[in-house]
């Protein structure tokens, strides 16, 4: 069987930035480990059931600052460490421009990153 990664429709970078969920499922925080347009796995305590849908919200400079992502979602997989969360919008440009810039910061090649990027219309491809 292929490699999963091949399977992927977005470029997943590593990065680390503490994140709040709430939803269905209660509310709880963690940290991203690995990020891509269109979800991101999160290290937490209290992972939420499978299929649970939430609200994340990624604090790109710390719980003070004011860049933040915010994204609708559902909980596509739980695991024992935390869950995978797919999005399925982002609310608000703002959401939109700073997960783009930190997925070009930390992506191995940002011109991919970049090529992604033009060939999507938000999570939706061209």
């Amino acid at each position: 069987m292929g490699d999963p990664a091949e399977n992927r429709k977005f470029l997943r970078v590593t990065t680390e930035v503490e994140v709040d969920v709430t939803g269905a499922g209660g509310s709880a925080s963690g940290t991203s480990s690995d990020l891509s347009l269109n979800g991101m796995l999160l290290k937490a305590d209290a992972p939420f059931p499978e299929g649970s849908t939430c609200r994340a919200t990624l604090f790109l400079d710390g719980r003070s600052g004011g860049a933040r992502v915010v994204a609708d979602g559902y909980v596509a997989r739980t695991l024992p460490d935390g869950m995978a969360i797919e999005f399925t919008e982002l609310l608000g440009l703002e959401s939109w421009q700073h997960l783009r810039n930190l997925i070009l910061y930390n992506a191995e090649d940002p011109v991919r990153a970049q090529a992604e990027f033009d060939s999507h219309l938000g999570l939706k491809p061209r």
